[in-house]
Formats: structure tokens, C-alpha cells, sequence
């Protein structure tokens, strides 16, 4: 039976796991609508958005982080799972770790480069690492009770 701290700890968990899906598909819509070909939001206007994709590499890589955050979704759910096996547990969480060293990194670098003239990217790539080290810390922490 839970008793009413661990109903708590249980609730922030589940939270940021869902805050983990919410923002990879926040973080996925530009990319989505960019490979369509509208160019709301993109850096550097319409201007900079015509000439990106007129080249077959930036679509490929709006395509890799559309499946990058299609793929962070699925391993927020599946490290969510209880009954999952300590070996697919292992590869999720060295996935994450790679999520938040390098979602980490892109955003230190863009608040060091571009500081107050980037208010978007920047921190949405911060927000993005600190959630998957949120992530990492609350399932190493329910590694570490079983």
C-alpha cells in the first residue's frame, strides 16, 4: 500500500515522464511543418527557410529529429513501465543519457553563442535536457528501491 509521500513522489514521476512526451512533440512541430514547407518559426525568417530547403540535407534533417522525438516519446513511456526487463531498462535510460548530455550541451553552447538574442531555440534545448536528467534521476531512483 502506498502511503500519501510515495502517492506524491509516484505523481512527480508519472509528470515528468509526460513532461518528456509533451515536449518532444512540442520540439518536433517546427521541425514537422518546416519539412512541409512552411517556414513559421524558423530562424531567420522565410527568407532563411527557402534557402535551407532547397537543399535535400536540411529536410533529412528535420525527417532525423522528427524520429529522434518520435523515438524520446516512446522511451519516456517505456521507462515508465514497471514490468519492463532490467536489460531493455539498461538501453533506455543509455539512450536518455545520450538525450541529456547532448540536448544539454546544444543548449549551454546556444545560451554562451547567442545568449538573449535566441529567447526560443536555445532554451528549448536547456528545457529539454533537464527534463531527460529529471527523467534519469526519478528511474535510477526506482532502480535503485527494487
Amino acid at each position: 500500500m502506498l502511503e500519501e509521500g510515495d502517492a506524491a513522489l509516484t505523481t512527480r514521476r508519472v509528470s515528468v515522464h509526460y513532461a518528456v512526451c509533451a515536449w518532444a512533440v512540442l520540439f518536433a512541430a517546427p521541425h514537422i511543418w518546416w519539412a512541409l514547407g512552411l517556414p513559421y518559426g524558423m530562424p531567420g525568417g522565410k527568407a532563411s527557410h527557402q534557402l535551407m530547403m532547397t537543399s535535400w540535407w536540411w529536410y533529412a534533417y528535420d525527417v532525423v529529429v522528427i524520429l529522434c522525438s518520435i523515438l524520446a516519446v516512446v522511451l519516456s513511456l517505456a521507462l515508465l513501465r514497471p514490468t519492463i526487463s532490467s536489460r531493455w531498462r539498461r538501453r533506455w535510460r543509455a539512450l536518455a543519457w545520450i538525450a541529456f548530455a547532448m540536448l544539454s550541451l546544444r543548449g549551454v553552447a546556444g545560451l554562451i553563442a547567442d545568449g538573449a538574442s535566441d529567447p526560443i531555440w536555445w532554451p528549448m534545448f536547456l528545457l529539454g535536457g533537464l527534463l531527460f536528467g529529471a527523467l534519469l534521476r526519478w528511474t535510477g531512483k526506482r532502480d535503485a528501491v527494487r
